[in-house]
């Protein structure tokens, strides 16, 4: 009796509340039109252009800086291939973006694959529940270690929730609407392109540029990730491409020791065959807009125009190339 009252109490004080901060939320969600237009409320657009683009096709997939600095248009005119800009965000992580990519790949696929270089295996379990808030299907591409580490992310994620909801309702910071016109708000959801580019940034005068630190030289999850999807993209009948991250060139120096030690690991180690070099993505300050990953509207167009320069001078199929 004794042990059942505990477990009761355990409901009542611990899961509880829990579920009821799940049920607000979904609600939230769903009858809110400005939750709708979340950031990362992008995946429900991007994996319907997966779903639907049909093959054959160009899929870009990386972290935001694909999301920030190409433009579609431009690769799509002068590849004659449909692109869909599948990249968002880098705390989704590697191994979540491959699984992203198995789900919806097509035979006669033509992918472009990138990473940042503080893009992890595992990413963020926060960052993936929201997007699965958004799109329960991609609760399929998180890799939990343990039942216990699956239960601790979805508490977390639940009282992160809490916070958000209780400092909105205060705040007000959610009504104030959100267009591509807006000159200072970028990540939200109709500021992207229909091919998946981001476009709200392009417009926004410049500020100052985030540059990131890394931590760690070692690529070896994240190789094993790419190498995965590449061994299943070729059973699949899709072609597959590397290539390094746009990156200002301030942040190279300050990182070089470290990009330099993962880009020679890439070398060595991943399969999938690398356009360009680390240093052949370097762009200056100038064409960045608030973050090293990030290029402006000068720095999009240079970055796909250095793309389409790889692809060229590397043999990158043409749609009549490619079988159906």
């Amino acid at each position: 009796m004794k042990l059942l009252k505990f477990f009761i109490k355990l409901f009542l004080i611990g899961f509880l509340p829990l579920i009821a901060i799940d049920g607000a939320r979904k609600l939230d969600l769903r009858l809110d039109p400005r939750s709708q237009n979340a950031y990362i409320a992008t995946i429900i657009d991007k994996t319907k252009m997966l779903a639907t683009v049909p093959t054959p096709r160009l899929v870009l997939m990386s972290g935001s800086s694909m999301a920030f600095g190409i433009d579609s248009d431009l690769l799509e005119n002068d590849l004659k291939l449909p692109v869909v800009n599948a990249a968002l965000h880098y705390n989704f992580g590697s191994r979540y973006m491959m699984e992203e990519l198995k789900t919806y790949l097509k035979k006669g696929d033509v992918v472009l694959l990138s990473l940042e270089y503080m893009v992890t295996s595992e990413g963020k379990y926060d960052e993936q529940l929201i997007a699965a808030d958004f799109y329960p299907p991609s609760k399929e591409w998180i890799h939990f270690l343990s039942i216990t580490e699956k239960m601790g992310a979805y508490a977390v994620h639940r009282l992160t929730d809490c916070r958000l909801i209780i400092g909105e309702a205060i705040n007000h910071s959610r009504s104030k609407p959100i267009s591509i016109a807006d000159t200072t708000s970028i990540f939200y959801r109709n500021c992207f392109s229909p091919k998946g580019d981001l476009l709200c940034h392009l417009n926004n005068p410049k500020t100052e540029i985030v540059y990131p630190i890394l931590s760690s030289s070692d690529f070896t999850e994240q190789i094993k990730d790419l190498n995965d999807f590449y061994a299943f993209a070729q059973k699949k009948g899709a072609k597959v491409y590397f290539t390094f991250p746009c990156l200002a060139q301030k942040s190279y120096e300050e990182n070089m020791d470290t990009i330099r030690k993962i880009s020679q690991q890439l070398q060595k180690e991943l399969k999938i065959p690398i356009l360009g070099t680390a240093e052949n993505a370097l762009m200056d300050d100038a064409f960045f807009y608030d973050n090293a990953y990030h290029p402006n509207a000068k720095g999009r167009e240079i970055f796909t125009k250095r793309l389409l320069e790889l692809f060229e001078n590397n043999g990158f199929p043409q749609k009549n190339e490619i079988p159906e």
